[in-house]
């Protein structure tokens, strides 16, 4: 005699259990839609708030790292102790990083100074900066129009400069610039171009929203000073900086007296503490959205409970005609994994939809983008609250008492 196969019964039970389980849920779908709400805000809410998080660190890093996250910038600090002209940061400290430090990709030098100017009858307050030749990649400058400094103009003194866009817009209107000419004082020069930043400091640099770039041998013949404020230093990366910082400090304390004070700093603390932010930021949102989620669990295993409640004697029925506690779990618990799951798909849905839909309208300007990994988490994690929430009302069911059940109404 041929017995039945113990795994293709278990198989057809596991389908039984299947379809019941859509049975059920179908017999009810404004309960199961009321139910999986929760769920369809809390998914949705994970998948939001990944994107949102790891989208504003990406762009707050990325306006820190226009600015210069690979750069380490040098002072005088002129502070507390007295200092002497030798203490200056001359061309020759410029010389030396650059020959000097392996790390270093790029070096430059700036003297600012405010001045007052005509162009074309208006009165203008710019900010006078001479800068070396490679101040154009360190400060990521943008030319908008004409050129940048070339070697001839350093080597020659040629009386060129460059002003920001803001100025040649306020002194020319929509004449160009370009080919102009600037008088301050004895000093003349022609303009060979128009820059902007690219990445705005909004002020807080050498780069005002009026300034006026000239080559920094010009400074001598305006202020009869030859020293940099700022010494800059870019290196390779920014995991370099960190050392290219202590490297050009010790240098430039070993090239001076030893009285003179010099502050080296970088930006990389900034970084960091925007990704502290960022983090911060994270996981207070995550735990918000995962507050939402245990509140949806909550709401399936209550509605669940009142299934159970409710269908009492299904249950008893389908025990009295054989169906294990195991087949009657595995049913509730589909159940509520359908409802969790279900929901999970619309809010992972809902959230992708107004991801793409802002994307669209923020395009160019904040670059979103989807976080898959956490769309992966938030269907595992939805899923699984259905399961963990559902565990019990599946239980209560699976150990009714047979007799019990078909004797209720």
């Amino acid at each position: 005699m041929r017995y039945p196969d113990a795994t293709a019964a278990r198989v057809i039970r596991w389908e039984e259990s299947v379809r019941f389980a859509f049975w059920a849920l179908a017999g009810d779908k404004l309960k199961a839609s009321l139910t999986m709400l929760g769920v369809v805000i809390g998914s949705a809410a994970l998948v939001l708030v990944v994107t949102i998080a790891s989208t504003g660190k990406v762009y707050i890093i990325s306006q820190i790292e226009g600015i210069g996250a690979n750069l380490a910038y040098a002072t005088l600090d002129r502070n507390g102790a007295s200092s002497v002209p030798e203490d200056e940061l001359t061309p020759d400290d410029l010389v030396a990083v650059r020959q000097t430090l392996p790390a270093v990709n790029a070096v430059a030098g700036t003297y600012d100074i405010p001045v007052d100017l005509q162009l074309r009858g208006k009165a203008v307050h710019p900010r006078l900066v001479g800068v070396t030749q490679d101040f154009e990649k360190i400060r990521n400058l943008q030319i908008t129009s004409g050129r940048y400094f070339d070697v001839e103009d350093f080597l020659a003194h040629f009386k060129v400069c460059l002003i920001t866009d803001h100025l040649a817009q306020t002194a020319f209107g929509l004449d160009s610039a370009v080919g102009n000419n600037i008088h301050l004082d004895q000093f003349g020069c022609t303009i060979i171009g128009t820059f902007k930043e690219g990445v705005p400091t909004f002020g807080q640099s050498e780069i005002q929203e009026d300034t006026l770039l000239i080559p920094f041998p010009l400074v001598k013949s305006i202020t009869g000073e030859n020293f940099f404020q700022v010494l800059y230093a870019q290196a390779a990366s920014s995991a370099e900086v960190s050392d290219l910082t202590q490297q050009m400090s010790r240098l430039l304390h070993i090239r001076h007296r030893k009285e003179a004070r010099y502050t080296v700093e970088n930006l990389s603390s900034l970084l960091q503490t925007a990704n502290n932010i960022s983090f911060a930021m994270s996981a207070v949102l995550i735990a918000i959205a995962a507050l939402t989620l245990v509140t949806a669990g909550t709401g399936i295993m209550n509605i669940m409970l009142v299934n159970v409640s409710q269908r009492t004697h299904e249950i008893g029925i389908r025990k009295a005609l054989g169906a294990r506690p195991d087949e009657i779990r595995i049913q509730f618990l589909l159940e509520a994994f359908f409802i969790s799951f279900a929901g999970a798909l619309m809010g992972v849905g809902i959230a992708l939809g107004l991801v793409w839909s802002v994307t669209r309208l923020t395009e160019g300007i904040v670059p979103l983008g989807i976080s898959w990994t956490a769309v992966a988490v938030a269907l595992a994690v939805s899923s699984g609250v259905g399961l963990l929430f559902g565990y019990r009302p599946a239980s209560t069911a699976a150990n009714l008492n047979p007799i019990d059940a078909l004797r209720s109404e």
